[in-house]
């Protein structure tokens, strides 16, 4: 039953994908990434605002707000 259920799921997304716009699909994953690395940058700018602050490194603040320097 899984396996088939499965193999119904794959189906619907492989008709999903064949009626996609490609074009429109690479232009809407440009918009989604240029909002977050906006909304990154923001982010960055208000935890280096608490660092300056704090007169901490920024490791610091990171570290308060359990994100990791890569995200």
């Amino acid at each position: 039953m899984q396996i088939d259920d499965t193999r119904a799921k794959l189906q619907q997304d492989a008709a999903k994908l064949e009626h996609s716009n490609a074009r429109q699909t690479v232009q809407n994953h440009i918009r989604l990434l240029r909002e977050y690395n906006d909304i990154r940058d923001i982010g960055t700018s208000l935890m280096g605002i608490i660092a300056d602050n704090r007169r901490v490194q920024m490791k610091r603040v990171y570290e308060e707000f359990d994100v990791d320097q890569k995200d």
